[in-house]
């Protein structure tokens, strides 16, 4: 188990939520109807989620290429201007923050584009004989992110997404993925981290090689946001998935399913 991936991905997801949010495009206005007796040509599917357009601002966003202090600065505005500078990787802290947010749902995140620095120290376990869980002490090393995301003030943060969102969209279609939708991914991700289970006393470990694994095979086949989010315990848990929640509820077109009404 891979425990340097850092809750990065959830500050990077709260980040990128609100940074996918800034960059979502313009709608195309409306083509005019076929002539008459021509052929009728299917409309190009849109967004699940879309969203609106942002308002007109004074200062323009900067080329993607060019966006790193931008962004964090306006990070900084959001999250503090010590936990953006403290927390945010760069170069390249757009396409950072996307690659990041796509790989959520991913078996791993790809350890070299993250857009959050490494955790400090090791995975903290405690053992019973042969067995290996996951021990109390290391949740405690997620506190210092927790306590950004906890703090986090979701309006603006959803505000800042979709100030940003264009450069957004435009990382998440240099990253291969052209045609597709950067909030609808986001969307997904969310969801995928509100399915995380909540795990009833200590989670068991194995350690088949240099890395730790659950040894609950249902735990180990979960995403690697689901993963980092088992690895930061319960109570950390739950103040990400409130967060997420609210978040969701101001970028998504439809209710979760299976949320209640």
């Amino acid at each position: 188990m891979r425990h340097r991936l850092v809750v990065g991905a959830l500050v990077a997801i709260a980040a990128a939520v609100g940074l996918a949010l800034l960059v979502w495009p313009k709608r195309m206005a409306a083509p005019p109807p076929p002539p008459a007796g021509g052929p009728t040509l299917a409309a190009e599917p849109g967004p699940e989620h879309p969203l609106p357009t942002p308002a007109p601002v004074e200062v323009p966003l900067p080329a993607l290429a060019d966006s790193d202090t931008f962004v964090v600065d306006a990070l900084g505005g959001v999250i503090g201007t010590r936990p953006a500078q403290d927390y945010i990787a760069t170069p390249g802290v757009v396409r950072r923050l996307v690659v990041t947010v796509d790989s959520l749902v991913r078996e791993k995140v790809p350890l070299l584009t993250r857009a959050v620095g490494a955790l400090p120290g090791a995975l903290v376990v405690t053992r019973d004989g042969e067995r290996i869980f996951i021990g109390e002490d290391n949740y405690a090393r997620y506190a210092p992110y927790v306590q950004v995301i906890a703090q986090l003030d979701v309006e603006r943060l959803a505000a800042l997404y979709q100030r940003l969102y264009p450069l957004l969209q435009q990382a998440y279609g240099d990253v291969g993925r052209p045609g597709a939708y950067f909030n609808d991914r986001v969307i997904a991700v969310i969801d995928d981290l509100l399915a995380t289970p909540t795990v009833a006393g200590p989670i068991e470990l194995e350690q088949p090689s240099v890395y730790f694994r659950y040894k609950d095979p249902a735990l180990e086949a979960r995403s690697a946001g689901q993963r980092l989010l088992l690895r930061m315990g319960p109570a950390h848990a739950g103040i990400i998935k409130d967060k997420l929640t609210a978040l969701r509820a101001l970028l998504a077109r439809k209710p979760r399913e299976g949320a209640a009404q």
